[in-house]
């Protein structure tokens, strides 16, 4: 049985290629010491070998692209660094800021980047414009405290903006050739409209929408009517992966998800991809991680048949593919496949089921509710899946109602429905399991992070005898506490948040909050609990976990709880990864019977590593 270390925590792993902007170089993550570094080699060369690396605090990297410089993110400062010089390092943190994210980058050394700031709000950012060095700070368009978002044209100016109304409807107001703005759409709030492209003449917009549908497509957008064309949909599904090689250029290719994924090209770039991505004739799953100017050359993420990914690039010109970094160590395979489940009121669930490849079954099992929940499980790799497997359980990832990605009916099924259908529908899914002979009665878990926490601690004091252990991350388990200390960003969203919580304001939803909040059933809850939470959490804070805690052992429940210095909402430190991943498999092994390492040295000093 392979150490928790080697799915997450391999010091040979490499990931997140990204070629120059001229497609010459690459540059991508590994470890160095036992500490993520940046590591960038030729393209040309075989086997890929780097010819410079660096360490130290980074938090991203990048490319520009105009040139062969790297973007190095360290801390709250940006580093722009010529892999040929790495000693030479600019500091082109934007100026004059205390927040800032770059959201257009300059095309040329003198040209202009464009910068959002949250410095005089939190709820809110201004748009500003600085030189590539970061200096000469303009500000581009001061917001009203209703703006959400910006759509900039090829000049960095703002040729779309998206507001909150003074009747709580999300606006989206155009400009016009002659400078003034005309409102082109307001959304009803189970409505989606996300635009992100608008052509060099200002005449089109790409966007995914649902306005007059149930399911979101890709369409075409008239800026001055808001007319839509649809170019690419679903009726079984929302079209949510709309890929663009070139950011600066039209969609490219869509995913549509429903079950295994199917890639329809909407350019030649697009099938030339595709071609390349189905080559070996097997369902394909694919993240890019990086693309050259003009997107030719495409570095991809790729996992066939939901096993390990691999690393590759793709010349999209030549129609050739390579295969990035040394061979890696295969995770044990697994049998990852979609299923449909028949929810008790007859609503259809769609969920991904995963397997040890030679399963024998019925085997103990662990029912996934995702967080959000505005949120969805897609058929592909999953590290968190492949561990459970290999530690002999079933595992299922239930899309139960309220879940994106099955058009605006499915969704708006789990409005306000917290306390009631949808825990029914990990019910159902766990049922399903035992009628198909896959799970054994009584050695059923329930796993879930946020707001999936929140329902896996409601599961437990709801269906007697149907789970016997829950493992709960960083979830909100108090709802009237969490709905009164939501995180200052989240204001000018607050629709969102009200279409599936309801508002404290009205008694019957303050009533329900109050009565659904798990930290207000431990005395209905049954089985153990494994508990984490990070201590630099804003958006959920640990205290939450704490004091639920705290309730479950008053109440005589059996508790583990974890709590990560420095984490926030999710992980992100390969320590953490690695002390929750041995933690869960101890703790399933002691309460539903699968298998666990008796001694897992390297995890065991992972702990000691800073």
């Amino acid at each position: 049985m392979l150490s928790a270390s080697r799915f997450y925590a391999d010091p040979w792993a490499r990931w997140g290629y990204e070629p120059s902007f001229d497609g010459t170089l690459l540059a991508w993550w590994g470890t160095k010491g036992g500490h993520p570094a940046v590591f960038v080699g030729e393209i040309t060369a075989k086997p890929l070998k780097a010819f410079v690396s660096f360490s130290g605090p980074l938090l991203h990297f990048s490319w520009r692209g105009y040139a062969n410089r790297l973007l190095l993110t360290e801390g709250d400062r940006l580093f722009e660094v010529d892999p040929r010089r790495p000693n030479e390092r600019i500091d082109v943190t934007p100026q004059g800021f205390q927040t800032w994210q770059i959201i257009a980058e300059p095309s040329a050394p003198d040209a202009r980047q464009a910068v959002i700031s949250h410095d005089r709000s939190p709820a809110f950012t201004d748009l500003y414009t600085t030189l590539a060095d970061g200096t000469a700070r303009q500000l581009l368009e001061e917001n009203s405290g209703r703006t959400e978002s910006w759509l900039l044209d090829a000049d960095l100016l703002p040729c779309l903006r998206v507001e909150r109304g003074e009747d709580g409807a999300r606006r989206y107001v155009a400009r016009l050739g002659d400078g003034s703005w005309k409102e082109i759409a307001a959304l009803k709030p189970e409505e989606t409209l996300i635009i992100w492209n608008v052509d060099p003449h200002g005449l089109r917009y790409e966007a995914l929408s649902n306005r007059g549908r149930d399911k979101i497509a890709l369409v075409g957008i008239d800026p001055s009517t808001g007319q839509e064309t649809a170019i690419a949909g679903s009726d079984a599904v929302d079209i949510l992966d709309a890929i663009r090689f070139n950011p600066a250029g039209p969609t490219d290719l869509v995913v549509i998800r429903n079950g295994f994924p199917r890639l329809v090209p909407i350019s030649k770039r697009g099938e030339a991809f595709a071609e390349l991505v189905s080559g070996a004739g097997r369902h394909a799953d694919f993240e890019i991680t990086g693309a050259s100017k003009g997107g030719r050359i495409i570095a991809a993420s790729v996992s066939f048949d939901a096993q390990q990914p691999r690393a590759m690039l793709f010349d999209l010109a030549a129609k050739t593919d390579l295969r990035l970094g040394p061979e890696q160590q295969a995770l044990p395979a697994t049998a990852t496949m979609p299923v449909e489940i028949a929810a008790r009121d007859g609503e259809q669930l769609s969920a991904i089921l995963t397997l040890p490849e030679k399963a024998t079954t019925p085997m103990p099992a662990v029912i996934a509710a995702h967080g959000g929940p505005a949120r969805h499980e897609n058929w592909g790799f999953d590290r968190d899946r492949a561990f459970l497997a290999s530690r002999g359980y079933a595992v299922l990832s239930v899309n139960y109602r309220g879940s994106t990605g099955f058009g605006k009916r499915f969704q708006a099924l789990g409005f306000r429905q917290f306390g009631r259908t949808m825990p029914d529908d990990l019910a159902d899914a766990a049922r399903w399991l035992i009628d198909k002979d896959i799970a054994i009665p009584g050695r059923i878990a329930i796993q879930g992070e946020s707001f999936g926490g929140m329902i896996a601690a409601l599961s437990m004091s709801r269906d007697s005898g149907l789970f016997a252990a829950a493992i709960i991350d960083y979830p909100v388990v108090d709802l009237p506490f969490q709905m009164e200390h939501n995180p200052a960003g989240w204001a000018l969203f607050t629709e969102q948040v009200e279409q599936y919580f309801g508002t404290p304001v009205n008694k019957a939803d303050a009533r329900a909050l109050t009565e659904s909040s798990p930290i207000n059933q431990v005395e209905h809850a049954q089985g153990a609990f494994l508990l984490t939470a990070g201590e630099a959490d804003s958006i959920v804070g640990a205290e939450q976990t704490r004091r639920y805690e705290m309730a479950l052992r008053k109440a005589g429940r059996a508790v583990t709880a974890l709590y990560f210095a420095g984490e926030a909402h999710g992980y992100t430190k390969w320590q953490t990864k690695l002390a929750r991943a041995r933690a869960i498999e101890l703790f399933l092994a002691g309460c539903i019977g699968g298998k666990a390492k008796k001694i897992d040295w390297r995890t065991a000093l992972a702990r000691h590593w800073k």
